[in-house]
């Protein structure tokens, strides 16, 4: 339809910055004229004005428009929360019913936007900027949101426009949920750390498994509504997987959220380590500065000072100032280190055999160790000729290599996490000068001269590392343009004592979408993975994706808590969610467009069902200023148009204007003249 519209426009023959010049400098000079006893100021005043309406050319303007359609936007929700409780369905035939009835309203454009959750939830603010980033203002009638209710914001920016709900749900809905009320993130070692959580559902008390470790699970049963409060003990390092799963009631929107997955990582408030050197020597200092760098390690150190071939006859007892206690360093207080190293040994009576058999245990049982080869190794009078050599990862063979090589990544060391990070710079390491020439039967990670330099190995519950050269300190000297001396040996000793980041041979679960991710890192073929579900087991085989990782997935047909078990590995995870913050609650929700700034433009919420087949309410229209009521969809009539047609005519032609300026001179000129008295006279 068109619209004819007749204005006042100018085209002026200046710039306006030249017209505003003008009409100050005019000003001035009247306001001059008349302080100097002027007797036409009137009239100079009219001749500025009409010379500044000439320059600035009024014309009239007649414009044709047409009325623009209003524009509505309807976001649906796409969100994981709707996928979760089975809403995707309703959805969509709430979505064709919605759109067939706009379809009938006159000059009205119907738009939709889908969105869904981001990393913290699904922002309703985010989803409407999205819908209006190319909508002009004046054209929109308003926003109709179908969804479930559920988003992390009330949009507390000003709207304008009617925001309208469609809720596909009901209000009678069920959702037994776990929540996780607080849990550490660390625990220390030995200690009973405390998991809270609180489940919520209609009934008064629900039974509540907990499965920690492997550990046999145990079931309570426990008020809802209440904190509950559950008691892990941390009884070593490492990380301690806790799952936590209250069984699906009939009736339930998901059980989705009936289970829980953490895990608490068993820590020491203070790292103990044991150095024994076996005798002075340039590197020693090296040893002891790394260690001593970390400010959370506790260092005890004892170096022996009598070498093995010297025999004066002193007693062991009287060998330094004081007593050593190393009876109750190797026999009593063995427990309370988190790492020995044995730094160039040479057997000697100081320490029995006994003391020794006690480390070895002590190693089996969950301890850490590691061996710093010296000279000694290829005499056969270091530490593999103590009952150490039974944790050994590497047997020495003859005497030390005397030779000058540079220490090398071998394949296992470019994936294995602890030298991983350090291969693009191994070209330019320098060089040692010497290495003890034996057979490995742990992870080589570093190599020399043909080699086994850097060896990883695991005997019972313990760890165990060993350097087979006495040169390290070399890299820490700067020697030959030096190498990652710290960084590869703090790996290293934290990699004994079981640091979750350093783990080469780990199961680790990830959760998407209706999909379990399986991935394992081990050295050799892991063989299928054994998922448990509801009770049932579901073998899944991996398949080798290089450098040491293995992969598979399992297709979840709805999601759940999930025990996963791959040879001695094993994780626990809430599987078949992409988003753990869409899962937290599943009941649909009224109240996402109750803030009353967010309300400006008026609003509505009405429930559609889970099918979404419920009825509609009427859609009508309001003014600019109208706000929508509660009992129908109102949209706004916006008037918006668009010019299609312009045509400019000038009010008067210019040879008005110069008439006017001519007579306005000379009238001026006139009354000038007449007033000022005759000169002949005086």
């Amino acid at each position: 339809m068109g619209i004819d519209l007749i204005r006042l426009g100018f085209d002026p023959w200046l710039p306006p910055a030249v017209l505003l010049g003008i009409t100050i400098v005019g000003l001035v000079l009247v306001g001059f004229y008349t302080r100097l006893g002027g007797k036409a100021p009137v009239t100079r005043l009219c001749l500025l004005v009409v010379a500044l309406i000439g320059v600035s050319g009024p014309s009239q303007v007649q414009e044709e428009r047409v009325a623009l359609t209003d524009i509505v936007s309807i976001l649906v929700d796409r969100s994981e929360s709707m996928a979760l409780s089975d809403r995707t369905k309703g959805t969509e035939a709430a979505l064709s019913a919605l759109k067939a009835r706009l379809s009938q309203v006159e000059n009205l454009e119907v738009r939709v936007t889908y969105f869904d959750g981001g990393g913290a939830g699904t922002a309703l603010g985010a989803g409407l900027d999205q819908a209006f980033v190319d909508i002009p203002p004046d054209r929109v009638a308003g926003a109709i949101i179908i969804s479930d209710g559920r988003f992390i914001d009330g949009d507390d920016a000003a709207r304008p426009y009617p925001l309208h709900q469609v809720l596909v749900g009901s209000p009678q809905e069920r959702d037994r949920r776990i929540d996780l009320r607080s849990a550490p993130k660390q625990a220390p070692i030995g200690e009973i750390t405390k998991v809270i959580v609180r489940v919520e559902d209609t009934d008064s008390s629900v039974p509540l498994t907990v499965r920690v470790g492997t550990d046999a699970p145990q079931t309570l049963n426990v008020p809802t509504g209440e904190d509950i409060v559950i008691d892990v003990p941390i009884a070593q390092r490492g990380i301690v997987p806790i799952a936590i799963e209250t069984p699906g009631v009939a009736g339930e929107v998901s059980t989705a959220n009936n289970g829980l997955a953490l895990s608490i990582t068993g820590v020491r408030d203070r790292l103990r380590v044991m150095l024994v050197t076996g005798q002075p020597y340039a590197g020693s200092r090296a040893w002891r500065n790394l260690l001593k760098s970390d400010p959370s390690v506790d260092l005890v150190q004892f170096t022996i000072l009598r070498p093995p071939e010297k025999q004066d006859f002193t007693p062991t007892e009287e060998l330094s100032l004081i007593p050593f206690p190393t009876r109750e360093l190797f026999l009593d207080k063995i427990d309370s280190f988190d790492l020995v190293v044995f730094d160039r040994f040479s057997r000697l009576s100081v320490l029995p055999d006994a003391y020794l058999d006690s480390v070895a245990q002590w190693v089996e049982g969950g301890g850490a160790f590691l061996m710093l080869a010296g000279p000694s190794e290829g005499l056969d009078e270091g530490v593999q000729s103590t009952p150490l050599s039974r944790i050994l990862p590497v047997q020495s063979r003859g005497e030390p290599i005397e030779t000058a090589f540079r220490p090398t990544l071998t394949e296992r060391g470019r994936t294995h996490p602890v030298s991983a990070s350090l291969a693009e710079q191994s070209d330019t390491w320098g060089k040692w000068l010497r290495i003890q020439a034996s057979a490995a039967t742990g992870d080589v990670l570093l190599e020399g001269a043909g080699q086994p330099l850097l060896v990883l190995g695991q005997v019972g519950r313990g760890r165990v590392a060993a350097v087979m050269s006495d040169q390290a300190w070399l890299w820490r000297r700067g020697f030959d343009g030096g190498g990652p001396f710290d960084e590869l040996f703090r790996r290293t000793a934290h990699w004994l004592m079981k640091e979750a980041d350093l783990e080469a041979d780990r199961l680790i679960l990830r959760s998407q979408l209706g999909r379990l991710l399986i991935e394992r890192q081990s050295g050799e073929d892991p063989g299928p993975a054994q998922v448990t579900l509801s009770g049932q087991i579901f073998p899944r085989a991996l398949s080798a994706a290089g450098g040491g990782v293995w992969r598979g997935e399992s297709t979840m047909a709805k999601p759940g808590l999930v025990f996963v078990q791959s040879g001695d590995k094993s994780a626990f995870i809430v599987a078949g969610i992409g988003n753990p913050n869409e899962a937290r609650l599943l009941t649909a929700d009224p109240t996402a467009l109750a803030d009353p700034q967010a309300k400006q433009g008026g609003g509505s919420v009405t429930w559609v069902g889970l099918a979404g087949t419920g009825p509609l309410p009427n859609i009508t229209r309001l003014g600019k200023s109208q706000k929508a009521g509660t009992d129908g969809l109102g949209l706004r009539r916006s008037g918006a148009t668009s010019v299609t047609a312009t045509s400019r005519d000038a009010i008067l032609p210019p040879w008005v204007y110069a008439i006017l300026l001519v007579g306005l001179a000379l009238l001026g000129w006139w009354r000038e003249g007449r007033l000022i008295p005759s000169r002949r006279k005086l």
